[in-house]
C-alpha cells in the first residue's frame, strides 16, 4: 500500500497539469514513435511484440504500464533505435527518458490494488526453518541445491569483514550429505523465470502436497536421529516435567512461546487452546508426554500457519509479514524472537529496519543467503548436467562421482562470497583481481592437462646402451664358462671314469634331514623324527607300510623351494590307490604323489579349493614285483611342483600359485594316506630310505642321486692341479663379477608401458586434485580469466559435448548480467544442422545463414556478440586460439551497439564500463528474490532509486542488499 500512495502522489503532481503531460505526449512521444520506432514496431510480427504504429493516444498508451515500461527501458539504456545513423543523442535520450518515467508513473497509478499473496515454504527454507525452530545439528533431509559446503567456517568469525587467504570447500551436490534417518524430502521445487525457487507464483499448497508434509512432520519427529542429542530445544519441549508439575499446564508454559515461533508471531489463545487440548486428551488416554509433544510439533511443522507466507492486511500483519520476508530472504528461515520482537511492537521500520538487516548480515545464517542467491541468480546448478566428450576432455569426468565441474563451481561462488564479505563493488564480480583457484582450476586454466609424453628416441637410444653392455658381458660370461669347462670337464670325466668301476652308492648331496628303513627306522641327523601311525612293519632291511603311515612333527621353515626323495617298493598286489609320500598342510592340504592302478599320479587336495591333477603319462610297461622306484618332489623357487621317476622329470610341472606349507604347521608324510573309499584296504608299500633337502635339487643332481654317478664341485677342484685351480679361481672371479654386472643391468624401457605409466600417474594426480578441498586466493595476471563470465563453470555448462554454444552463452550473459532475456525464438525457425556444414567453417560462419532470416535477426543481433566474445573459450573453459579444423577463432563483436572489442578482456572492460547498467540489472535480480515475485512496471522506480542510493559507493553488495531491504518494494 505505501509504494502504491508513493505512486499515486507522483501521479497527482503529473496530473496537476493534465494538459502539460498531455503535451508530452504529444510533442515528444508520438513524434518519437512515428518518426523512429513505427518502421519496425509495426504488422503483425514486430520486433518485441511491441506495437507503436497504433498507439495514436496518451490514454491508449498508458493501458499497458507492461509496453511503457520496454519502452522507457530500451530508450534508456539506449538499445533503440538500433541503427547508428538513428542513435538518438545523450541529450534526447535524457528527455525522452524522463518523459517516460512520468508516463509510467501515471500508467501504473491507473492499475487496481494487487491481490495480497499468500504462497508456502520452498524445500530449502522448509528445512532451515525447522532446523532452527528445533535447533538440530543435522539437515532434515539431503540438499543438493546446497551447491558449496564451507568447510572452513569463516562467515562465523569474528572478524568478518575479510575472508581467508585459503579455504576448504567442496560441491557435494551429487552425493549431499544424509539428513535425519527415516526422513524423506518433497520433490525440488521448480526454477520460475531467471532461475530462483522462491517464487510465490510457483509455491502453491495443493491438498496432495499438504498431505505429503503431514507425512513429512510425522517423520521427522519419528525419527530414530530424533534424541535430545540432536535436538537443541529437546529439554524445553520434549523432556518429561519435573515431578509433581501437571503435564497440560506444563505443555501449554512450552507451547507457547514454540508456536510463536513457529508461525511467526501469528497464534492467538484459540490456535494456542487447540494444541494444549490434544495434549490434554493424550496424557488422560495414557501417552507420555514426550510422545503427546512430538505430536503436537509434528501437527504444528505440517500447519498452513507454518507452511505458508502471506503479504498481511493489517498493520501488525504486515510487519509480522516484513519480519518474515526479511529472514526468509537472508536466512532461509523463519525470524528470531529479536525480530519477532520488533514486528510486535510496529518498530520495524526506519533506522530499526536498516540496523536489523545489517545484524541478520553478519550473522553466521547469511550463509543460507550465499546458498540461494548467486546459485540461482548465475543458474550454477546447470553446471551438473554438463557433459563434454571425453573424447574432446577426458579428464572432465576422470572421476564419475566428482566430475571437475564440482570443483568448477566453486570459483564463482567463492568470488561472490568474497564480494559480500568484504561488501565489494558489484563490477568486481565482472573482471576482479582476484580470485580462489584450487591446484586443478589452476592447472585446467594455465596447464597443457595432458600427461608427460615419453621421449621414444631417447628411450631407444638408452635401450641400444643397454643391449650393448648385456652383449660386452654376456661374452665375457661366455668366455670365462668356456675356460671354467675347459679346466673342469677333464678332472670330472676321469673320475666318473673311475667311479663307474666303483662304489655306484647314491652320493650324498647334503640333505636336510635322511631316513634309513632298516629294521629300526633310522634318522641320519635327527632333525625330523618319523612318528609312526598305524600297523608298521620291518622286513629285509625296509619298513612296510600297510594301512598306515609315518608322518614328521611340524617343519622349522616354509618349504617353497624344497625337495624331498624317497626310495620304495611296490608288491605285486592289487592297488587301489594310496599315498607314497608327500606334505600335509593346514586345512587338511596335501601334496602328494599317489600310487594307484600301478601308475602314479599328482594329487592336489584339501579344503583350500585345490583339487586332483590330470593324472602322468602312462608309466612303462608293468613293474616286476618289488622294484625300486626313486620318487623326487621339487617345489621349485618359481612356484611350480617338478616331479622325477627313477631320476628323469615325470609329466608337466604343476603350477601351485599361492599354495604354501608353512613352517610348524605342515609335516611330510610317508605312506598311505588322503585315499578313496576303501583304498587303503589291500595297498602295502615299502619304503627303503627317504631325503629331505632344504634348497630345490636341480634336475641334474636329482639323476646323480638316483645313479650314484656324480661328482661334486669340490671334487673337481680337489682333482685339479694348483695350477689349474689358480686359473679355475680367476675365471670364476671373473665369471661372478661379470654375472653380477649383468644381473644389475636395468631392463630395456617399453615406450608404449611407459607411457602407460605416465598416463595412470597423469590421471591418479587428477583425481587426486579432483578430491582435493584447498582453494587459495590468487591474483588475476590475466584479465582473460576471473570473474563470473569467463569461468570454467559458466563455460563449460553453456556448451554441448562436442561444440561450445555461443547462443546459450550470450543468453546466459545477456539475461544474468543485463537482466534483458530475448524471447523464445519462434517455433518455425529449423535449428542449425551442423552436420550438413562444411567442417572447415567456424561456428561464426555457420551461424551466418541462420541470422539472415528476419525472425531472428533481432535477438541474434543482441546475442551473438556477447556469445562470440567467449569463443577462445572451449567446451571446458580452457582457452584456444583455433579451431579443431586450424582455423583462428573470431572473438571480435560490438557490445551495445556501442563498445567495439576484439578479445574477451576487452568485452569485460567494455561491461564494466556499463556499470550502472549492471547495477541496474543485479538490483532487479536482487529484489525479485527479495520478495519472491515476478517484477511488476511500477518495480522500476524502485529500482532506479536502489541505483541512485549506492552509485557514490560504486554499487556496493552489502550496500545494494541493505538498499533492497529498504526499499518500499521490499517493506509493502
Amino acid at each position: 500500500m505505501r509504494m502504491r500512495m508513493i505512486w499515486i502522489a507522483m501521479t497527482v503532481a503529473i496530473l496537476a497539469e493534465p494538459s502539460c503531460a498531455q503535451n508530452s505526449f504529444e510533442t515528444e512521444l508520438k513524434a518519437l514513435f512515428s518518426n523512429r520506432c513505427a518502421g519496425c514496431h509495426t504488422g503483425p510480427r514486430p520486433p518485441g511484440g511491441i506495437h507503436l504504429e497504433s498507439v495514436t493516444t496518451r490514454e491508449e498508451f498508458l493501458k499497458s504500464p507492461e509496453t511503457v515500461q520496454r519502452v522507457l527501458k530500451v530508450i534508456r539504456n539506449g538499445d533503440m533505435p538500433p541503427d547508428a545513423d538513428d542513435r538518438l543523442t545523450d541529450r534526447e535520450r535524457g528527455l525522452y527518458t524522463q518523459v517516460l518515467t512520468e508516463e509510467l508513473a501515471a500508467a501504473v497509478a491507473q492499475q487496481p490494488d494487487a491481490k495480497p499473496r499468500l504462497w508456502r515454504l520452498n524445500r530449502f527454507q522448509y528445512n532451515y526453518a525447522v532446523r532452527d525452530l528445533l535447533q538440530l545439528k543435522r539437515n532434515l533431509f539431503a540438499l543438493p541445491e546446497k551447491m558449496m559446503t564451507r568447510h572452513s567456517r569463516y562467515l562465523n568469525r569474528n572478524d568478518r569483514t575479510s575472508v581467508p587467504d585459503v579455504v576448504d570447500v567442496s560441491c557435494d551436490s551429487l552425493a549431499p550429505v544424509a539428513g535425519l534417518k527415516g526422513v524423506n524430502a518433497f520433490p525440488r521445487d521448480l526454477r520460475a523465470a531467471h532461475g530462483f525457487d522462491n517464487q510465490s507464483n510457483q509455491l502453491s499448497l495443493s491438498p496432495l502436497l499438504l498431505d505429503a508434509f503431514l507425512k513429512l512432520s510425522v517423520s521427522i519427529v519419528e525419527s530414530p536421529d530424533f534424541t535430545a542429542e540432536n535436538v537443541g530445544v529437546w529439554n524445553e519441549l520434549f523432556a518429561d516435567p519435573p515431578a509433581g508439575n501437571d503435564p497440560v499446564m506444563e505443555a501449554e508454559k512450552r507451547l507457547r512461546p514454540f508456536l510463536r515461533r513457529a508461525f511467526r508471531g501469528r497464534i492467538d489463545d484459540e490456535i494456542a487452546r487447540r494444541y494444549v487440548d490434544f495434549v490434554r486428551a493424550r496424557t488422560a488416554a495414557g501417552a507420555t508426554f514426550t510422545d503427546c509433544m512430538k505430536k503436537v510439533v509434528s501437527a504444528a511443522l505440517s500447519s498452513p500457519l507454518f507452511l505458508l507466507q502471506s503479504d498481511g492486511t493489517s498493520d501488525v500483519e504486515q510487519q509480522l509479514a516484513l519480519a518474515s520476508r526479511l529472514s526468509f530472504f537472508l536466512w532461509s528461515s523463519g525470524p528470531d524472537d529479536q525480530l519477532l520482537k520488533l514486528a510486535e511492537q510496529r518498530k520495524l521500520h526506519g533506522d530499526t529496519l536498516r540496523s536489523e538487516a545489517v545484524r541478520m548480515t553478519a550473522d553466521p545464517r547469511i550463509e543460507r543467503f550465499l546458498d540461494t542467491f548467486p546459485t540461482q541468480w548465475m543458474q550454477l546448478e546447470n553446471i551438473l548436467a554438463a557433459t563434454p566428450d571425453p573424447a574432446k576432455n577426458r579428464y572432465f569426468s576422470l572421476e564419475k562421482t566428482r566430475p571437475a565441474g564440482l570443483q568448477m563451481v566453486l570459483e564463482p561462488l567463492l568470488l561472490f562470497d568474497t564480494a559480500f564479505v568484504e561488501n565489494r563493488p558489484i563490477t568486481e564480480l565482472i573482471s576482479p583481481d582476484f580470485t580462489y583457484q584450487s591446484d586443478l582450476l589452476n592447472t585446467w586454466y594455465n596447464k597443457e592437462l595432458k600427461p608427460k609424453q615419453i621421449d621414444r628416441k631417447r628411450v631407444a637410444d638408452r635401450n641400444q646402451m643397454l643391449d650393448a653392455q648385456r652383449a660386452e658381458l654376456k661374452a665375457k660370461i661366455a668366455a670365462a664358462s668356456k675356460l671354467i669347462e675347459t679346466l673342469e670337464t677333464p678332472v670330472r670325466t676321469r673320475l666318473l671314469e673311475a667311479r663307474k668301476t666303483g662304489d655306484r652308492k647314491p652320493v650324498d648331496l647334503k640333505p636336510y634331514e635322511a631316513w634309513e628303513f632298516d629294521g629300526n627306522l633310522k634318522s641320519t641327523y635327527g632333525r625330523l623324527d618319523l612318528q609312526a601311525k598305524g600297523k608298521v612293519q620291518f622286513a629285509d632291511g625296509m619298513v612296510v607300510l600297510d594301512k598306515s603311515f609315518l608322518q614328521s612333527p611340524g617343519l622349522p621353515f616354509e618349504l617353497r623351494a624344497k625337495t624331498l626323495e624317497v626310495w620304495c617298493r611296490v608288491p605285486n598286489i592289487e592297488q587301489r590307490g594310496g599315498g607314497v609320500m608327500g606334505v600335509q598342510g593346514p586345512g587338511d592340504f596335501f601334496d602328494t604323489i599317489v600310487l594307484g592302478e600301478r601308475k602314479p599320479r599328482h594329487w592336489i587336495s584339501g579344503s583350500n579349493g585345490f583339487s586332483r591333477t590330470e593324472d602322468f603319462p602312462e608309466s612303462k610297461p608293468e613293474e616286476q614285483p618289488n622294484t625300486m622306484l626313486h620318487l623326487v618332489m621339487v617345489y621349485q623357487e618359481d612356484g611350480n611342483t617338478r616331479l622325477y621317476r627313477n631320476g628323469t622329470p615325470y609329466g608337466k610341472p604343476y603350477q601351485k600359485g599361492k599354495a604354501v606349507f608353512p613352517a610348524k604347521q605342515s609335516s611330510i608324510i610317508f605312506g598311505l594316506r588322503h585315499l578313496p573309499a576303501g583304498g587303503n584296504r589291500y595297498l602295502a608299500v615299502s619304503i627303503d630310505r627317504a631325503r629331505f633337502y632344504n634348497r630345490a635339487l636341480t634336475p641334474e643332481e636329482v639323476k646323480a642321486s638316483d645313479d650314484g654317478l656324480y661328482v661334486s664341485h669340490e671334487e673337481v677342484l680337489a682333482g685339479m692341479t694348483k695350477d689349474q685351480r689358480d686359473q679355475h679361481s680367476q675365471q670364476s672371479e671373473l665369471l661372478a663379477t661379470a654375472e653380477k654386472q649383468l644381473a644389475e643391468v636395468p631392463a630395456n624401457g617399453d615406450v608404449n608401458r611407459m607411457q602407460a605409466d605416465a598416463n595412470r600417474r597423469y590421471e591418479d594426480h587428477i583425481r587426486s586434485m579432483l578430491r582435493a578441498r584447498q582453494f587459495r586466493r590468487v591474483s588475476v595476471g590475466d584479465s582473460r580469466y576471473g570473474g563470473i563470465i569467463t569461468n570454467a563453470a559458466m563455460l563449460s555448462m553453456t556448451s554441448g559435448p562436442k561444440r561450445t554454444h555461443p547462443i546459450a552463452r550470450g543468453a546466459w550473459v545477456i539475461e544474468v548480467v543485463f537482466n534483458n532475456p530475448p524471447p523464445p525464438p519462434p517455433n518455425d525457425v529449423p535449428p542449425l544442422n551442423e552436420d550438413a556444414d562444411d567442417k572447415n567453417l567456424t561456428i561464426r560462419e555457420k551461424f551466418a545463414a541462420h541470422r539472415e532470416n528476419p525472425d531472428c535477426a533481432g535477438c541474434h543481433s543482441r546475442l551473438d556478440p556477447l556469445g562470440f566474445a567467449l569463443e577462445n573459450f572451449d567446451i571446458t573453459g580452457r582457452w584456444r586460439d583455433r579451431y579443431e579444423n586450424g582455423r583462428e577463432v573470431d572473438a571480435g563483436g560490438r557490445l551495445l551497439r556501442r563498445y567495439d572489442f576484439d578479445s574477451v578482456d576487452r568485452f569485460k572492460a567494455s561491461i564494466r564500463s556499463e556499470e550502472r547498467r549492471f547495477a541496474t540489472a543485479f538490483s532487479a535480480h536482487l529484489l525479485r528474490f527479495a520478495v519472491a515475485r515476478e517484477l511488476k512496471p511500477e518495480d522500476d522506480a524502485v529500482i532506479q532509486k536502489i541505483v541512485e542510493q549506492t552509485a557514490e559507493q560504486k554499487y556496493r553488495l552489502q550496500d545494494l542488499v541493505t538498499a533492497v531491504v529498504m526499499s518500499s518494494a521490499f517493506r509493502d
